[in-house]
């Protein structure tokens, strides 16, 4: 018997290979030429670093009744997360910071890419064959694989900041090593399985392969540590960015919503709309670039000097005030976009 696989979405196509690719290529360059590795990541701060730390905050400034429901998120976490962030630095200095923002990152990319492992499985109304607890196991072994070998190697470095990991055992890493392999040719087993009875979920199975190859690479295959991590941290930020924009798209389908005039005109359908969306996010973000470098904070004197600290936490802040927000207003049960599977299917 023939089978045919069902087409997959331009949007779809685009929002998983695409942003594969675009990370790929952009990361790949720093491995291949180590000299570039500074002007790739300030393009990647400047067209995608803020702008994903500010997306967020349309979720949660820009309408009214967000602003209402999430008033301690605006303004009593804030304050904790500055003076936490600020007692850690004056306490262990810049490497404990970056030591956190590590773990932290690592936590928070591999559970976005859960959460639209999720998304891509409520799309077809569910994989009734498939465990939702065993994919989940699946799809963190490959990071916790990877996080463990960057622990082996004993790292003393990190964006050119003295940096430390915990040691673990090589023979622990080839332990977790050995069960996610396991687990993922039993993956793989499983989608062959389900295409010759036809019930292959082409948008499930497509995003799962490309977190396979996102972690791998940037944990375990590339060797240098910042390459790697650049290399999730654009595809983690460009997924968000279009994330948010297909969420605000879906969210104002039915118009101009008078409570959010901006925010809803340029999320409306159209090229014309689609720019003036990406141009004020990038406005939006822009105060953030002039900010810390009135503050003496630069990527130059970031990277050749210790930095200033102060600007240090002041950038950290942002970014674990979006960790930590990330987890409470993106829930399906806040989200009738969400909850209606539409978000990811325009």
């Amino acid at each position: 018997m023939h089978l045919v696989l069902p087409k997959v979405s331009r949007f779809d196509f685009g929002f998983i290979v695409g942003t594969t690719l675009l990370a790929c290529t952009m990361a790949g360059v720093t491995v291949v030429w180590p000299l570039l590795f500074i002007p790739i990541l300030t393009v990647h701060s400047w067209l995608f670093g803020y702008e994903h730390l500010w997306a967020t905050y349309t979720k949660l400034l820009v309408h009214p009744e967000d602003r209402k429901r999430h008033g301690t998120l605006i303004f009593l976490i804030p304050p904790f997360v500055l003076f936490g962030l600020f007692y850690l630095g004056q306490t262990f200095g810049l490497r404990g910071i970056y030591i956190l923002y590590f773990f932290g990152q690592f936590f928070h990319t591999v559970r976005q890419s859960w959460g639209l492992a999720q998304t891509y499985r409520r799309q077809v109304g569910g994989i009734g064959w498939d465990s939702p607890r065993l994919s989940e196991i699946t799809m963190w072994s490959v990071p916790i694989w990877g996080f463990l070998h960057r622990c082996a190697e004993k790292p003393n470095e990190f964006l050119f900041q003295d940096f430390w990991l915990p040691p673990v055992p090589q023979v622990m890493v080839n332990l977790v090593g050995f069960v996610s392999c396991f687990l993922w040719v039993y993956w793989f087993y499983t989608r062959f399985a389900a295409y010759r009875r036809g019930e292959l979920a082409v948008g499930h199975s497509l995003y799962m392969i490309s977190h396979l190859f996102i972690f791998f690479s940037g944990y375990i295959w590339i060797e240098e540590l910042c390459s790697g991590w650049l290399l999730v941290n654009i595809w983690h930020n460009v997924q968000y960015i279009a994330f948010v924009w297909i969420y605000n798209r879906t969210r104002f389908a039915s118009g101009i919503d008078s409570n959010s005039r901006v925010l809803s005109w340029i999320s409306q359908r159209g090229t014309k709309h689609t720019i003036s969306y990406f141009l004020v996010t990038l406005t939006f973000a822009l105060p953030v670039y002039y900010l810390l470098p009135e503050l003496g904070f630069t990527l130059d004197t970031f990277l050749k000097t210790s930095a200033v600290p102060t600007a240090v936490v002041l950038a950290m802040t942002f970014t674990f005030h979006h960790y930590i927000i990330d987890g409470i207003i993106w829930k399906r049960r806040n989200n009738p976009a969400l909850r209606n599977d539409v978000f990811l299917s325009s």
